[in-house]
């Protein structure tokens, strides 16, 4: 598969994050940057160019080690230093670089002094003011944190309907099979048709909630329970929660899909309606 000028740049570029958070030689640094720049402005591209056996260490900021690290990422499209940079650090610390107003060498910095190593650790540290309370940061750099991550937060919660449907179509099928339901039906932002949708919402009439949530709790997409009594449950299975709220003995919650989808069961169509 051809690769773009821009996609090695982007490896350079990655280096240089990876290699600031850490603290290394600042001109090892800037040396990875220029090199991504004369790559992004190049007219030709690399992969053609090494086809034809140009030297690329002739290049503005490139030279011999670097031009050997362009041969590795257009045959791999990646190289063994990225790799083990990435492999030195927590995972997700690079992740931070996407927050605005972040840069490497603040990220490098609230993981030293607040031991954060993830969006989720840095929004709490947000929140509790230990951000702004660190020296260059501020009140207002920890506002932009808050919100950048929580609107990132929301619109990861949130799936197309069509993904949504395709989701929960084995747990209804499970549901209906197992004859605890009477009926079964898909409600909410769902029914709406709104393009996406956080959580999904299913009405359903049982004479045996306590069955029906039985079931969903043994469905095989269930990965693990975390809460669970006898009109309550909460389950999680890859990057979806699943739960049941609790309810009265004729009535049940249950949830799954994108972030919850929840069931309501009742002796009848219309009390269920009239919850």
């Amino acid at each position: 598969m051809p690769i773009q000028n821009a996609e090695v740049a982007q490896v350079f570029n990655e280096i240089a994050d990876l290699l600031e958070i850490k603290g290394d030689n600042p001109f090892r640094i800037r040396a990875y940057r220029e090199a991504a720049r004369t790559l992004t402005g190049l007219p030709q591209s690399v992969q053609g160019m090494l086809e034809k056996k140009v030297d690329l260490a002739q290049l503005h900021g490139i030279g011999a080690d670097l031009s050997a690290k362009i041969g590795e990422i257009v045959a791999s499209g990646s190289c063994e230093l990225l790799e083990q940079l990435r492999t030195e650090m927590p995972p997700l610390l690079p992740k931070l670089l996407s927050v605005p107003g972040l840069g490497p060498r603040r990220v490098k910095t609230l993981f030293e002094v607040c031991q954060v190593e993830t969006p989720e650790q840095l929004l709490q540290a947000a929140l509790d003011g230990r951000v702004q309370a660190i020296r260059g940061f501020g009140p207002k750099l920890e506002q932009g944190i808050i919100e950048a991550l929580q609107a990132q937060r929301s619109k990861e919660r949130r799936f197309r309907i069509c993904d949504a449907l395709q989701m929960i179509e084995p747990l209804l099928r499970l549901l209906r099979e197992g004859g605890a339901a009477s009926e079964l039906e898909v409600a909410g932002s769902a029914r709406r048709a709104r393009e996406t949708v956080g959580d999904l919402d299913i009405l359903a009439c049982s004479a045996r909630p306590s069955v029906l949530v039985q079931q969903f709790i043994g469905y095989e997409g269930v990965a693990q329970v975390s809460a669970k009594g006898r009109t309550r449950a909460r389950a999680c299975r890859s990057t979806c929660a699943w739960c049941r709220r609790p309810v009265s003995d004729r009535r049940c919650t249950i949830s799954p899909a994108p972030n919850r989808t929840i069931l309501r069961c009742a002796r009848s169509r219309a009390s269920a309606d009239s919850n």
